[in-house]
């Protein structure tokens, strides 16, 4: 019984820092773009470091590159459906952390670019690396970029179940 209390114990403390990194992430996405477009002109930026890092103000309907630009529609589709299937996983998740950490990277990205599509329009890309021919991107890109790296380094280091029945 006293196990049965601790792990749920630890159960909603994961939920709750798990909500906490979802509004943090998505705060930090929303007025990182809300800051770009009210102090950067569109097409226009600043050299942060020079020869390194950019920040400048790009709409962009499409996805990576402009892929699509314009085809924003196509975007708001399979983002909703993302975030479905996000929070399916994230609800019927209840083993592994690491799971939780990088489903929710995704959810707190895709809703990101999502609310600008709705909101603004067009995804609002700002980080530009000036020394390789990289897309621009924000933080909302960063973040699903990263919750798919969590993702595939959890699958790779999960241990096979004929080893977890050994344990």
């Amino acid at each position: 019984m006293k196990k049965s209390l601790a792990y749920s114990k630890n159960r909603i403390l994961i939920w709750i820092l798990t909500a906490l990194l979802f509004v943090l992430l998505l705060t930090l996405d929303q007025v990182s773009k809300s800051w770009i477009r009210l102090n950067i002109p569109t097409g226009r930026d600043i050299s942060v470091i020079p020869g390194i890092l950019l920040l400048t103000n790009i709409n962009n309907t499409g996805a990576a590159w402009s892929f699509l630009s314009g085809k924003s529609f196509i975007f708001e589709i399979i983002a909703v459906i993302a975030v479905f299937v996000f929070l399916f996983f994230i609800y019927f998740e209840r083993n592994h952390t690491g799971y939780l950490i990088g489903l929710t990277l995704m959810l707190a990205g895709t809703i990101g670019n999502l609310l600008d599509r709705f909101l603004v329009g067009s995804v609002t890309d700002m980080i530009q690396l000036d020394f390789i021919n990289f897309p621009i991107f924000n933080v909302a890109d960063s973040c699903v970029t990263i919750g798919v790296i969590v993702l595939f380094l959890v699958i790779l280091l999960a241990k096979p179940e004929s080893e977890k029945h050994a344990e």
